[in-house]
């Protein structure tokens, strides 16, 4: 089934910004085409979703939500990279200037805070489109993959423990 590219566009965004997304065809996620198989960092959050097996109206209504919040997400996330790197070249510039690095950060605190926000609120509204046993099925497909993510940090899997572990030379 051939799908939309916007739509397709706006569902990345959206599940980047929101930590959620959905196919854009109408068909049930078991049935659906899987072009994004392997194609870079949204593909996981696709094969993620997918597991959900919304129905076609679940999808469609998530596709709305977030063709509707497309470009206030967008409009966020461009202002909160743009503060972050205003205040990083702060930090790198010439002579030190607290006044400055303080407003440079509180911008960036601000704009942070709105894209929290929104990301939110579109999470909220996804998550009421979904039953009781997929809310709970997604929150344990992100909880998992929060734990894939932090276990290379864990104790015994970096490079300074395994020095830190080895007796010192004499």
């Amino acid at each position: 089934m051939r799908t939309n590219r916007g739509l397709i566009c706006a569902v990345l965004i959206g599940m980047l910004a929101a930590g959620a997304a959905c196919p854009a065809s109408g068909e049930t996620n078991a049935n659906a085409q899987r072009p994004h198989e392997g194609k870079g960092f949204g593909s996981q959050f696709m094969a993620e979703f997918e597991q959900l097996n919304l129905t076609a109206d679940q999808s469609q209504q998530i596709a709305s939500i977030m063709k509707l919040n497309q470009e206030s997400m967008k409009a966020a996330a461009a202002q909160w990279k743009e503060t972050r790197e205003a205040l990083s070249h702060q930090i790198q510039v010439g002579p030190f200037d607290e006044q400055s690095v303080r407003a440079a950060c509180k911008k960036a605190a601000a704009a942070g805070e709105e894209a929290a926000v929104l990301r939110a609120k579109v999470a909220g509204q996804i998550r009421a489109v979904l039953t009781s046993d997929q809310q709970a099925a997604l929150d344990k497909i992100r909880s998992d993959a929060r734990n894939t993510m932090h276990k290379p940090f864990a104790k015994g899997h970096g490079r300074m423990d395994k020095q830190v572990d080895c007796p010192s030379a004499p």
